[in-house]
């Protein structure tokens, strides 16, 4: 009986699969209807018995019959493709959308999906995106490197690339987003498969597909409004967000407006370590971040217990006034994804069998290519070039790559061993590893050392130094030597090369070390982001401010944190500020925040002082003093001439904690480059009227010149 019921049904599928092909829809649906009334579960059938009725008009029944099939076959992108295309018949776009972007993350390669999708988001009418709720990924530092130009992706990029899709694929995929000025936007999943789909097979920045793709993402983040956030919800910056003009203001915004937590990822700590392997710009920006971590993160994950440590020993020893945030270690000790089925584009390093050994790191200072380049000299001179592999160095050439590329520059031997290899894709990369001898990472300091991760990963033994996050990165499998001892560097690369058994030896030990799925890596972050946020419940310490000083509100260029960068970012409330600047900071015409938080002893009544700005034209603007418990005080009017700089002095009544002023400029002036602006606000002071000593101190403040401080190192 079952096979006559296999041959009944073969029969069927054959006649419907004809009528279907001559365009017989009404038959064809009834064939199909009959097959599956003996294979009720047949999801393919299920396709094709749509695709008949779709035909037919019958787009309701059809789209039954798609999302039936889709349940048993969820990886297929076909299938939510052509609910997308249903969807569209029936005039659902929203509904079409999310389909077509269901089908673009399961293969965003292809390109039906993506156009389908594409169009409909080209053509959505400009207006708010629902608001983002539960744990919300920030993915600025990603899009930062897509606007300056990079197409492959570096070290941190990879790990932003590899926990986003890992929290993509969970059960609650979470929202992404990305800031530009005005505020969080929203970044469609979509368009980050697609965009992490070209970032990892191909390199070239003026293809088409990629111009597309950043084309559109641009003009995504360029569109307003900005992302409104649910209560409770939680942002999880998962790269480095210092170089971005505006970004704790728009936190603070948030905050105060939806009550947004916020949870930020940290890499390392080197900018404060190793200044002298940073540009200046890099450093500043990231003392004003560190500076102010504890007045605008409910906690911070770490990707290793070594940056944790570093994070907390640094911001005790150099923010003895804040709190050490709260943290939480998420290892990247992820897998990458698995290696294409078939062989990667060719590459002249994957032709032929000549040996080579590979390094995997951005050519910096820090990552001190110059020492495994000696060694290779003297590898090179001691076993003679016959029995030397070829180095292959993976990675752009970075900041102070000089010392290494002159001694490659000066020696026609070494540059006889030694490839250097830009704009890699990750087929290539994957097939680089697997072909390798062995690897070999040199670093001076890491937050974690993903070329570690992913040597073990190919089951390939890495020679990497012992010392911050690599002892965790490499725990159990790699080969490790002494930091900056290039004599035991050059014995033990001289043994791996040598010494087949020994290097078999150290592979077994890569091979077996367990590593996660991003997706379980990504899980755990979801879940510490989360538990940080309710620990907190949503309350920051208070910012600390002293009497009878100046507190400037500017962005100070210092190669290390100090109190000055907190107050001069946390006292400025709301989004009616622009970004800080080096002189000062200029207010948004209408009205801007000033934001005082004092201790128990300045309860009775102040005198403050504003050092304020005109713009390029005269301006009025409205002062008002509002203290917690204290009737509200007259606004103050003052005018301020073009460009003139004026001290203006407000009576502060007597009573609780907290101190505002609203700065209210109701003219908009141009400033140079045309932007509107209200008053550039340069600094601040106070001092207890009571107290003599504290008033006799603003009176020196304002009149005599202080010998300027020692130079900050």
């Amino acid at each position: 009986m079952a096979d006559e019921a296999g041959q009944d049904a073969e029969m069927l599928r054959r006649e419907a699969d004809g009528l279907r092909d001559r365009g017989h829809w009404q038959a064809a649906a009834a064939a199909y209807g009959a097959f599956l009334r003996l294979r009720p579960d047949d999801a393919g059938m299920q396709v094709q018995q749509a695709h008949c009725l779709k035909e037919l008009g019958e787009v309701r029944q059809a789209l039954t019959l798609y999302r039936a099939a889709w349940r048993s076959r969820p990886l297929d992108s076909d299938i939510p493709l052509q609910i997308g295309h249903a969807e569209k018949l029936l005039g659902q776009r929203d509904h079409a959308r999310a389909a077509y972007a269901a089908a673009v993350a399961l293969d965003p390669g292809a390109v039906g999906p993506w156009a389908e999708w594409i169009a409909l988001v080209a053509d959505r009418p400009e207006r708010a995106a629902p608001r983002a709720g539960g744990i919300v990924l920030d993915l600025t530092d990603l899009t930062q490197w897509i606007r300056q130009g990079y197409r492959a992706p570096s070290g941190i990029q990879r790990v932003q690339i590899g926990i986003a899709q890992g929290a993509l694929a969970g059960a609650e995929p979470p929202r992404l987003c990305a800031m530009r000025p005005g505020g969080l936007r929203d970044f469609p999943a979509a368009l980050f498969h697609r965009l992490v789909h070209l970032m990892t097979t191909g390199t070239e920045a003026d293809e088409p597909a990629w111009r597309e793709a950043t084309g559109l993402l641009e003009a995504l983040l360029e569109r307003p409004p900005a992302l409104r956030f649910a209560p409770g919800a939680v942002l999880v910056p998962l790269g480095g967000t210092w170089g971005v003009p505006g970004h704790l203001g728009t936190l603070r915004a948030a905050r105060q407006r939806d009550g947004l937590r916020h949870v930020p990822l940290v890499h390392d700590c080197v900018p404060l370590l190793m200044p002298e392997y940073c540009q200046e710009g890099t450093v500043s920006g990231y003392s004003r971040w560190f500076a102010n971590l504890a007045l605008h993160a409910d906690g911070v994950l770490t990707v290793s217990r070594s940056t944790r440590d570093d994070l907390r020993r640094l911001h005790a020893a150099l923010l003895p006034e804040l709190p050490v945030p709260r943290a939480a270690v998420v290892r990247m000790d992820a897998a990458p994804a698995a290696p294409p089925p078939r062989p990667p584009a060719d590459h002249p390093l994957l032709r032929g069998d000549a040996p080579f050994v590979l390094f995997v790191a951005t050519m910096e200072g820090r990552k001190d290519h110059r020492m495994v380049f000696s060694a290779w000299l003297t590898l090179l001179r001691r076993l003679g070039a016959r029995q030397v592999p070829l180095l292959a160095c993976v990675g752009k050439p970075g900041w102070r790559a000089e010392p290494a590329l002159s001694l490659l520059e000066h020696s026609p031997e070494l540059r006889a061993k030694v490839r250097l290899l830009h704009d890699v894709s990750d087929p290539v990369l994957a097939a680089l590893y697997r072909r390798s001898l062995f690897t070999v990472y040199n670093s001076l300091h890491e937050g974690w050392g993903l070329p570690v991760t992913e040597s073990l990963a190919a089951g390939r033994a890495v020679v990497t130094p012992a010392h911050s996050a690599l002892v965790e990165s490499g725990q159990g499998g790699a080969t490790f030597f002494t930091p900056g001892n290039e004599p035991e560097l050059v014995e033990l690369l001289g043994r791996m090369i040598t010494d087949p058994a020994f290097r078999e030896a150290e592979q077994a030990r890569a091979a077996a070390v367990p590593l996660r799925p991003w997706s379980v890596v990504a899980a755990q972050l979801l879940a510490e982001a989360a538990r940080l946020a309710e620990q907190e419940n949503g309350v920051l310490p208070r910012l600390p401010l002293a009497p009878a000083i100046r507190h400037p509100v500017r962005r100070m260029a210092a190669s290390r944190p100090n109190l000055g960068m907190a107050v001069a970012e946390a006292v400025r409330e709301g989004d009616g500020w622009y970004p800080l600047e080096d002189a000062g900071v200029w207010t948004r015409p209408g009205d801007a925040t000033l934001f005082l938080p004092l201790d128990a002893e300045h309860a009775g009544p102040l005198r403050l002082e504003l050092d304020l700005l005109g713009p390029a034209q005269p301006q009025m603007v409205e002062l008002h003093v509002m203290r917690e418990g204290a009737p509200p005080a007259l606004p103050v009017p003052v005018r301020l001439e073009a460009g003139a700089r004026l001290a203006v002095a407000l009576e502060v009544p007597a009573g609780g904690a907290e101190v505002t002023v609203d700065l209210h400029c109701g003219e908009a002036r141009p400033d140079p480059s045309g932007r509107p602006v209200g008053v550039g606000l340069l600094g601040f002071a106070f001092a207890a009227v009571e107290r003599e000593d504290e008033r006799l101190a603003l009176l020196e403040l304002r009149h005599f010149q202080h010998a300027p401080p020692l130079p900050e190192h």
